[in-house]
Order: structure tokens, then sequence, then C-alpha cells
């Protein structure tokens, strides 16, 4: 019953990758570490609900939640986002899911500083905790647990340039400009994932529109790669639809599985930085 448990990593898989394939027109190069152009601020708060497809009947698995507050790491002003995701009170008799992600990053460069993951899952347990150093492009390892036991610890390793955290990756990508972005052009990020760096993307898939509980919205339409294994498998992919305008909201997210589909959608949201001009009504 693994399966299920996207409850927090269904939003934070924008680009979780090992590259599934598939042609792609052109990778979009740019200093994205460096974008003043926030698509978020501090107050912001999104909450998602989360539904799997069991046996062809959509069933509520549960919801995440998006906060970001303001906070500092050795005197610098840093944004601190908190995701939560969890199981609805129905399934936990069944399978319970607490998941914890927590990233620091730079409120001018967009690069996270700190990361935090609590993973609670049936009786399954993980932690990691890193110290993200961009100026050094490093990365020091505090903790990595499995069930309790230390796999890695006080370890330092060299990353690529402007690496995000699995949390920081989606604040990332909401601040890139595709307004000159062709469908099929690919925006590269660079992950870190238990201790181990994937090479990711973000293909924009052109303008759509779609309907929601909050109204008709204009949207632009991405996939991200997707690690293959126990969670995803197969040549489907991931869509995530965001409004077309400043705020890049995520409204909806809709994942394959190994065994079904998930989808994900924007069910509250308060504290955004702009007026929601992708409304159409």
């Amino acid at each position: 019953m693994k399966k299920i448990a996207l409850l927090s990593t269904i939003l934070i898989l924008f680009g979780l990758s090992k590259i599934i394939g598939g042609d792609h027109k052109e990778v979009i190069e740019g200093d994205f570490c460096n974008n003043e152009l926030l698509s978020y601020q501090t107050g912001e708060y999104l909450k998602y609900k989360v539904y799997y497809n069991w046996s062809a009947v959509w069933v509520n698995a549960g919801n995440a939640t998006f906060e970001i507050a303001e906070d500092e790491i050795a005197g610098k002003p840093v944004h601190h986002m908190v995701c939560i995701g969890k199981t609805a009170k129905a399934f936990n008799w069944f399978f319970k899911v607490y998941d914890q992600y927590e990233t620091y990053m730079d409120q001018t460069t967009a690069q996270p500083l700190r990361f935090v993951r609590s993973v609670e899952e049936g009786n399954y347990r993980k932690y990691n905790e890193y110290t993200f150093k961009p100026e050094n492009d490093e990365v020091f390892i505090n903790y990595i647990t499995r069930m309790g036991k230390v796999e890695r610890q006080d370890e330092t390793i060299e990353v690529p340039a402007c690496t995000q955290d699995m949390l920081s990756s989606v604040y990332y990508t909401r601040n890139v400009d595709y307004s000159s972005m062709d469908a099929g052009d690919r925006i590269e990020v660079s992950l870190l994932v238990d201790g181990e760096i994937y090479d990711a993307y973000l293909e924009y898939m052109g303008k759509d529109e779609l309907k929601t509980k909050h109204g008709k919205f204009r949207c632009a339409k991405f996939t991200p790669s997707l690690i293959e294994g126990e969670v995803f498998e197969g040549d489907e992919k991931m869509v995530i639809w965001v409004t077309d305008d400043d705020n890049r909201l995520p409204l909806l997210i809709e994942s394959p599985l190994s065994v079904g589909w998930a989808k994900a959608y924007l069910e509250e949201f308060d504290g955004l930085k702009y007026s929601m001009d992708a409304l159409i009504d």
C-alpha cells in the first residue's frame, strides 16, 4: 500500500529523475538562482487534496499543505517552507502517513540553505537533514537515517551549482519565466535526493484552460521527469497545470503510479503575492 504515500511528494516530484527519454526542442539555460522576481512571499498557504484511483474508484487519500514563514540563518533572512502530507482519517487504520518536509531558501537567490525531511509511512521511517553551502557548491550531510539506523553522517559532498532539494525545487521552478518557451522546451534542475544527485527536467507543454472549484483559469502545462521504480513506471507522464500569471500556482497534478493514478487538487489558498490574473471567471 506504499503506492498511495504521495501525499506530500506528489507536489514535490517536479523533477526527480532518471530521464525517461523522448525528443525535445531545447534545454533552457539561465541564471534562475538569481531571479529576484519571486512568485511567492512570506505568508503564502496552499492546501491540496490528494485522490487515489484504486480499482477504478477515486478515493480521498489525504492532503498536503504548503506554508511559507519568515526566518533567518546566520543572520540572513530566509523563507522557511514547510510541507506536511498526511492520510485521510479513513486511511489511518490501514496505512497511516505523516510526512514533513522543510526547506530554508535564500530570499534573493532562491537557493536552499537547509533541508529537513521526516517520513512516517506505516512502520517505515526515514530522516534526512542537509546544510547547503552554495558559495562552495557543496552540501553537508548532517544525517541520513532509515528505520532509526544512521546510513550517512557528517559528510561533505560536491554538487552542481544551484542544486535544489525536494521541496525547494517546487518553489524554484515557480520562479522560471516560461513566456518565451516553446512546447517541448525543458528546464533542467539538479536535485539532491537521499544524498544522491539527479539530473532532472521540467518540460513545457504549452497553454491550456482548466475548470476548478475556484473558477476557470488560463494555465501553462508542464511534465517533469520521474524516477522509475516502486512508485512510477511505464511511459505515462505526470502533468502539472499552473496558473498562467505571476503566481505560477499549481492547480492540478495528475500522476500515473505503478498501480493506478493519483491526483492533487488545489483546495485552499491564501497570502498570494500577486493577484490571480489567470482567473477567467
